[in-house]
């Protein structure tokens, strides 16, 4: 009978383990850390392949790069617009930072923060502190804030997945 009642308990919060957010935290606030992999072909240069993808991935403009050729660091803003209506604007800004090694190039972002503008209104920046405190109220702020955690968290995996893929394709 026990068993039963165990599976039963676990089928029934299934649902909510799964529908989570999986945004990442440290520290209160959102970071993400890891490592793209290097094929073969790219490990000759991988700091001219951490440019390239700063560049092509996370913000087009050579004068948002910053680089520190002493300690082999590359730093850029990332600007990602968010869906919303109309009268509404979001992005999503963060610090994305490169640390190439012989064969991958760690990565590290940091600092987000979600601007949120209403026509012909000064942008609100929220930064990620903030939006985690906000799960810790109840109703309707709570839901519309994980709503917008995980709409961030999709959008960042989203460009980690193209930057990792991107080093597959190049060859």
């Amino acid at each position: 009978m026990s068993d039963l009642r165990s599976i039963l308990i676990f089928l029934f919060l299934l649902p909510a383990v799964s529908l989570a957010q999986t945004v990442h935290v440290d520290n209160e606030k959102i970071v993400y850390k890891g490592d793209i992999k290097l094929n073969a072909g790219n490990r000759n240069d991988a700091y001219a392949e951490a440019k390239n993808l700063l560049l092509n991935y996370v913000n087009a403009s050579p004068d948002s790069l910053k680089e520190d050729k002493d300690e082999k660091l590359l730093a850029s803003t990332a600007v990602i617009r968010l869906p919303s209506p109309y009268y509404l604007k979001k992005q999503l800004l963060c610090t994305v930072k490169f640390k190439p090694k012989d064969d991958e190039i760690s990565y590290e972002i940091t600092n987000v923060v979600l601007k949120v503008q209403e026509r012909g209104e000064k942008p609100r920046l929220i930064p990620s502190h903030f939006l985690l405190k906000k799960m810790d109220e109840n109703g309707n702020v709570a839901s519309e804030t994980e709503k917008q955690l995980n709409e961030i968290d999709m959008y960042i995996q989203r460009m980690i997945g193209l930057m990792k893929s991107a080093t597959v394709m190049n060859k």
